[in-house]
């Protein structure tokens, strides 16, 4: 009898030892927690590893509070400088394209005065070509010469 005894006292150790493995894989979500039963169940030396394991991966960083809101103000912080950047970047490039602009706006200008005062010659010299045309009409209307007309003006 106490071979029975023995026998069923090791199988109900290893039963009762997959028994908490499955229960605290399951609880912790360990992990390949399927071979970790399998592996006790046929080699019950494991469920020691298994625990040491365990105690090692379900172990995580217990931040305080204080510590919490440092790594949120340094998120906000890093989140609100490339916010900055960008926004920086976009002035950046809208500044140069409104030089490009100001630019050519200046270069408009002058070809512009140019024209101007092209257009400014060219009328001055019609206005005296008519002017000229008009004196020539009252000369011959008056029947005086050019050079009485002329000598008229002077004195």
């Amino acid at each position: 009898m106490s071979d029975i005894l023995k026998i069923v006292l090791k199988y109900s150790i290893t039963f009762l030892l997959v028994y908490l493995v499955y229960r605290d894989s399951k609880k912790k979500d360990i992990r390949y927690k399927n071979l970790w039963v399998i592996f006790s169940l046929i080699f019950p030396p494991t469920a020691i590893a298994y625990l040491l394991y365990s105690t090692l991966a379900s172990k995580k960083v217990v931040l305080s509070r204080r510590q919490k809101v440092d790594i949120a103000i340094r998120k906000r912080a890093e989140e609100h400088k490339k916010k900055i950047a960008k926004e920086r970047n976009a002035l950046e490039k809208a500044k140069e394209e409104e030089e490009k602009k100001n630019e050519l706006t200046l270069e408009e200008l002058e070809q512009i005065k140019t024209e101007r005062l092209a257009a400014k010659k060219k009328r001055l010299k019609e206005l005296e070509e008519e002017r000229r045309y008009q004196q020539e009409e009252n000369i011959k209307k008056m029947g005086l010469s050019s050079y009485d007309a002329n000598n008229s003006k002077k004195e």
